[in-house]
Parts: structure tokens; sequence; C-alpha cells
């Protein structure tokens, strides 16, 4: 579709909503108006909540209706594995409900990460072209590169879910009471010093070492393996395909997401 073209519009968009589409066998006449479901869930505006609450209670219903289909007669994908599972003795199978509060928060997840970061890492990529052609001359470093951009750029705004201290307390010299909320934020971690010396610097070398970006322990991200998969094939894929890639605009002409909870580039306009 060019040059120029709009990486957005024609790689960071629809390849992960095709991709979590594929893996519950949404059917596709459903797609599109599942993914515009999905984009109205994650605004953040005040005068947005009644539509992010429609559209989650909308997603909701169509996959409760998906559910029971799966059962009847089950398929190969994620959803009908789910919904057919066996169940350990003494446990209660899960309910048509709480499968489709799973799946929503499956193409939402679909939705999020690698979107964003298709076109965050593109970006941080064309905007250090020293960088990005010492990756292109290796691309067998792309795996552990890709672990420093992930840490380095953040696909979410703001600093979280609160916590709320239950007692008082005290940590690192900071004393906390009882009723404070705590924020607990990924982003900070990832620039933390202690771990990342030089933190504010993108070192595509940089040993390998864990990052908060898809969270940790019981809240580590379920789908962190099919997000790295995407954006290595995506990402690798566009170092290699167009060697001479570059930004169709000056870096300050680039718009980005101000209407959700996301931070990635609206438009992406690149040339080669």
């Amino acid at each position: 579709a060019g040059p120029p073209a709009d990486l957005v519009t024609h790689l960071s968009v629809p390849l992960p909503h095709l991709t979590i589409c594929e893996l519950l066998a949404v059917p596709e006449a459903d797609r599109d108006e599942l993914r515009d479901r999905t984009m109205r869930l994650l605004a953040t505006s005040a005068d947005a909540r009644q539509t992010a609450a429609e559209a989650k209670a909308s997603l909701r219903a169509y996959f409760a209706g998906l559910v029971p289909e799966r059962r009847r007669a089950p398929g190969e994908d994620l959803l009908s594995t789910l919904a057919t599972a066996p169940v350990p003795e003494g446990e209660e199978p899960l309910s048509d409900d709480e499968l489709a509060v799973l799946a929503v928060t499956l193409i939402l997840s679909g939705n999020d990460t690698a979107t964003c970061q298709i076109s965050d890492i593109a970006y941080v990529l064309l905007t250090h072209p020293e960088q990005r052609a010492a990756l292109a001359r290796d691309p067998g470093r792309f795996p552990g590169a890709l672990e420093e951009l992930l840490r380095f750029i953040p696909f979410r705004k703001g600093v979280g879910i609160p916590r709320i201290a239950l007692e008082d307390t005290e940590i690192e010299g900071t004393r906390i009471s009882a009723g404070d909320y705590v924020h607990v934020s990924y982003l900070a971690a990832n620039r933390d010093p202690a771990v990342f010396p030089d933190p504010h610097r993108l070192d595509l070398e940089r040993p390998v070492r864990p990052h908060m970006t898809f969270g940790w322990g019981g809240h580590h991200c379920l789908a962190a393996p099919l997000a790295r998969a995407e954006l290595d094939s995506a990402v690798s894929g566009l170092l290699t395909r167009f060697p001479t890639l570059r930004l169709a605009v000056a870096p300050d002409e680039i718009e980005w997401d101000t209407g959700t909870i996301r931070r990635f580039p609206v438009r992406l306009p690149v040339t080669w």
C-alpha cells in the first residue's frame, strides 16, 4: 500500500486482533465489531465510562452465547479447549459466564500489548538508527534486544491499579498508614537503577534481566509468550523485509493516543 504507508493501519492493529480471533475461533463476520467494542472498553475519559461499561457487557454477552456452542460442538480453538477441559476431582467446572469473562480478558489482552508495542518498538528503532542498523546486521540478537525494548518502552500510561494498605507499615523508610492508597508502578520498576544500570538509556546489548512489563508472580500475563512471538515476527520481519524503512514524518509530528489507558502512536507513517 505504499510507500508511504501507515504501520498502525497495516500491521500493528490487524495482526494481534487476527491472531487472538484465530485462537478463539471467532467467526470472521464478527471480528470487526468485536475489535470496535474492545477499543471502546479501553477508553479512559470521564464521559466514556458508560460507553466502556456497555462495551464490556456486550463482549461478555457475546462470549456467553459462544461458550455453550463450543461445549456442544468443540473445535481445536482455545475456547473449546477451556470449555471441555477435564475438571480435577473435588473442583467445580468453570461456568459459561466465567468462561465468557475469561474470553473477554483474552481478546482485550490480545488487542493490547502487541498492538501497542509493534508500533512503539518500530518508533524507537526508527528514531535510534544506529542501534536499529546493528540489530539488522545481526538478527539473531533480536530475542535479547526485545527484552530491553519491552523494558524501555511503556505501552500503558499511569501507574496501574492502586492497592489499599490494611495496616500501618513502613517500607524502605517510607511510612504507610492503614487506608493509604499505594500505587505499585511497573514503569518505575523497569527504570530501577539498582537492577538496570543507566536505566534511561536504550541498550540493545544489555544483559537480559527480568522486567515487569508483563507483571510478576500471580499477576504475570498469561499471554506473554504469545505477545513475544507476535513482536518477534512483526518487528524482525520489518527489519528483514524493509531494510531502508524510515519515518515518513519528523518524530515530533507523531500523534500519540490520549483517549485510552494505552500508549502508542495513533498513526505511524513510514516509507522505504
